[in-house]
């Protein structure tokens, strides 16, 4: 029990330091990925703090007034760092994700990189090659501990997005430009690939438990062979069953989020929410942003209790992000940098040493007034305060975990599951 006492304080000490350490921590909050305009170094970091308020240009002004590059495509958290993929750069920014401050810039073997996903120390960064040619697209695979490239893992043409889950590397091939219709599947322990046929263009990626969704935008009509959109969903545990969701007519689906009961997706300039274990797309959706005068969303995700929309505007002045309640109630309107492309965040998760990390999570973070786990299991729940006194201590059985009575603040939750443990930060509004 004294051992893990220590272990315990050891994790509350260290969020306290994480908090503590700089005047400004990034690593909270939600970071807006801002593309830029092709051929410049425009591309730039907004970012909302856990309060709401927007920051623009946070690399800018982290790193002296340095650029952060031209075309910002990706981005993704492992540890202490994040990792921007710069597709005009060919260069991926490994930051630190709390003070923002410029670590190094990766530019070996990069070609056109898109995203970047992580596994066992490795980051996996898709590479379109050049993008004229259909048999030169690759996976560069980075050492973590010194930002070298190990190797590449060959790949079909025009990889774009990429997801991890239990050391299995799910690659959409977009097509570069063509058009493409597949999810690669790579054993990051062999980096033997499989190929699972879903719709044309899989634009976007998302798992849960253990299915994986694609989003599917269909072939445009300029291709001169226009195919409909469709959401795929696919069991991680057999590959070869798939659940396809065809739309009617000819409807192109772009951006896909997801949470523990809900598929969102984008089509036009709507949001549509679907349950994970619907039958049927829906047919209406659940917020319009007519009232907002979208005029081309250009990313989107849902993080926590909120909906984030970005606008390209005129795809050449500063882009706009509408942000939503969980229920799609309009909350503001923000302006960002130049394309807004993607939101993020560092999903600060902190495992204690000796013990065997899970893949439950919570949510809303932060919350006012409760939280849920994403697991229908019956886990155990510990929760101290930043001193080590332990203020909440049950059985969670799906229901959610009230916070009234707390301070606002800082709280380590403890979450066991047969014999596994996470331990996770929570903050209090």
């Amino acid at each position: 029990m004294k051992n893990y006492y220590k272990k315990s304080m050891a994790i509350i000490a260290g969020i306290l330091c994480s908090a503590t350490s700089f005047s400004q921590d990034f690593s909270e909050g939600v970071i807006v990925l801002n593309e830029g305009l092709f051929g410049s170094d425009t591309a730039s970091v907004s970012h909302f703090d856990v309060t709401g308020t927007l920051e623009n240009g946070i690399f800018s002004t982290q790193n002296s007034g340095m650029a952060l590059g031209n075309t910002a495509q990706g981005m993704g958290f492992d540890g202490d760092f994040a990792y921007i993929v710069l597709n005009g750069s060919n260069a991926v920014q490994v930051i630190n994700k709390i003070s923002f401050e410029l670590v190094t810039t990766i530019t070996d073997q990069m070609a056109n990189p898109r995203n970047i996903a992580f596994f066992d120390g490795k980051g996996y960064v898709t590479n379109w090659g050049d993008g004229g040619i259909t048999d030169d697209d690759f996976v560069a695979v980075i050492d973590l501990a010194t930002n070298t490239v190990l190797e590449t893992i060959t790949v079909a043409e025009g990889p774009e997005e990429i997801v991890q889950q239990d050391g299995m590397l799910y690659v959409a091939h977009q097509g570069g430009f063509g058009y493409g219709n597949t999810v690669s599947v790579i054993d990051a322990s062999t980096n033997a690939i499989q190929s699972v046929p879903v719709g044309d263009v899989p634009s976007a990626l998302r798992i849960d438990d253990n299915y994986l969704y694609v989003l599917c935008s269909g072939s445009p009509s300029f291709s001169g062979n226009e195919t409909t959109g469709s959401l795929v969903k696919i069991d991680l545990s057999d590959i070869s069953a798939t659940t396809e969701f065809s739309f009617p007519g000819l409807e192109h689906p772009t951006f896909l989020g997801l949470d523990a009961t809900d598929v969102f997706y984008t089509l036009n300039a709507d949001v549509y929410k679907m349950s994970i274990t619907a039958t049927d797309l829906p047919t209406t959706p659940f917020i319009s942003t007519a009232a907002q005068s979208i005029s081309v969303p250009y990313g989107f995700n849902k993080i926590d209790d909120k909906l984030y929309i970005g606008d390209a505007v005129d795809f050449v002045s500063d882009g706009k992000v509408f942000v939503y309640e969980e229920d799609g109630s309009f909350i503001s309107e923000y302006t960002v940098g130049a394309l807004p492309n993607g939101f993020y965040t560092s999903e600060d998760v902190l495992s204690t040493p000796g013990f065997i990390s899970s893949t439950i999570s919570l949510y809303p973070n932060p919350t006012s007034g409760s939280f849920l786990l994403n697991t229908s299991e019956n886990v155990n729940i510990t929760m101290f305060d930043i001193t080590g006194r332990m203020v909440k201590q049950l059985k969670y059985t799906n229901q959610a975990v009230s916070v009234e009575g707390l301070n606002a603040g800082i709280y380590v939750v403890q979450i066991e599951n047969n014999g596994a443990i996470t331990t996770q930060k929570l903050i209090v509004k």
